[in-house]
Parts: structure tokens; C-alpha cells; sequence
């Protein structure tokens, strides 16, 4: 399988889960320490002001919204059922979806308020940012199901430089925008690793019986 059983799977979630936890019961309290790490972090983020960086950010924030992810995903999932990975398209659809709704339901948990002078179209809750978790999850996906078909160690390398890169900029964009703290963008990420860790557990356990059960995807690789 292209997702194997991997022991040290369950160390890394309750790694993940254990700082995700820590980053989000820190912002239930909200810490003098967390406080001053998000102001020390927003003030280099938005140092420097310009036309371009604010053209670039906007942008994209733009193209890493939830709303578009689902879009990306959708067409991820559209190639990989054409090359007969359909169990693994199924389940990178039910990864993004699983992981937004883990971070909507965290944010009316938390209703951790948006920082001061946000723009107007950047409604709801702050904690975890969405446009991260999203992005997050989406290059996860890459990693764990694109990447190993991939038989080029340079395309692969560059595949992931690429996106390493990527989630920097979507993390940088919605600082800079005033759309979220700092913290708002690392809790995403360790929501989103531990989520994606949890998925590759149900993959590994239910992706056999999916294919000799479901007749639509009995050819599929997994």
C-alpha cells in the first residue's frame, strides 16, 4: 500500500496531539508568553509595508482558501482516479473534508477573536486558521499520496521545497493581512499533522476492505 502500517505513527500523534493541545489551551488562558510571542511575530511580519508584498499576500491568501482548496483537492483526486488510484483520491476528498471540519468545530469551541483591524470579508472565529489548516492538509495529501508514486528523487525534491515553501508564504499572508495571530497559524499546522496522522491510520485499516467490498474501485491501487 502506498500507506503502510507504521508503528511510530501513534508516537506521532500523540506527539502532535500533546502540542496541539498545548498550543490551544494556551490560547483558552491566553498567556502573557503567548501574547508577547504573537506581538514579537506580527510586528517583523508587517515591518515592512508595500504595495507588492500586499499584492502578493492577498494573492496567496486568495488561492489558499478553503472555498478553493476544495477545488485543488477535487482535481487532485480527478487525476489520481484516473490512474487508478481511486481509494487513495476517496480518501484524500475525506481528509480535507474531515480536517476542515475539525478546525470549524475547534474554532466555535475556542471563538478566539480576530486581531484588531482585520479586513471586513475575514469573518468568524480566529483559532486555528482555516486558510493554513487547509493548505496544510492539501500538501500532506501530496506528500503521502503523490509523492511516492513519483519515481524522480529531483521532481520529488523539488515537489516538496516547493510546497515547504508554499505553507510558509499562506502562514506569512494571513499574519501580514491582520487576518490571524502567529499562533492562530502554528496551532493549524499541529492540528493538521494530527489529523493527517489519524487519517493514515484509517487508511491503513480500511482501504483493503474498501477495495474488495466497493465494485467502483475494486481495480484501484492503494
Amino acid at each position: 500500500m502506498i500507506i503502510d502500517k507504521d508503528l511510530t505513527r501513534y508516537v506521532k500523534l500523540i506527539l502532535a496531539a500533546i502540542l496541539s493541545g498545548i498550543v490551544t489551551a494556551s490560547v483558552i488562558i491566553n498567556s502573557g508568553y503567548l501574547q508577547f510571542l504573537d506581538s514579537a511575530i506580527i510586528g517583523s511580519v508587517q515591518k515592512d509595508q508595500s504595495g507588492f508584498l500586499n499584492g502578493m499576500y492577498t494573492l496567496i491568501t486568495n488561492l489558499a482558501s478553503p472555498k478553493l482548496g476544495i477545488l485543488w483537492i477535487l482535481i487532485l483526486a480527478f487525476l489520481l482516479w484516473g490512474t487508478k488510484y481511486k481509494v487513495p483520491a476517496i480518501w484524500s476528498i475525506c481528509t480535507l473534508i474531515g480536517g476542515d471540519a475539525v478546525g470549524v468545530i475547534i474554532k466555535h469551541i475556542i471563538q478566539r477573536q480576530r486581531p484588531i483591524f482585520h479586513l471586513a470579508h475575514d469573518t468568524g472565529f480566529s483559532f486555528p486558521s482555516g486558510h493554513v489548516l487547509n493548505t496544510f492538509l492539501i500538501i500532506g495529501i501530496i506528500w503521502v499520496i503523490v509523492l511516492p508514486i513519483i519515481k524522480s528523487r529531483k521532481k520529488v525534491l523539488i515537489i516538496q521545497i516547493c510546497t515547504i515553501i508554499l505553507m510558509i508564504l499562506v502562514m506569512l499572508s494571513r499574519i501580514y493581512l491582520n487576518a490571524h495571530y502567529p499562533t492562530d497559524t502554528v496551532g493549524a499546522v499541529c492540528i493538521g499533522y494530527t489529523w493527517l496522522q489519524i487519517s493514515q491510520i484509517l487508511y491503513v485499516y480500511f482501504a483493503p476492505t474498501i477495495k474488495s467490498k466497493w465494485k467502483l474501485v475494486n481495480h484501484s491501487y492503494i
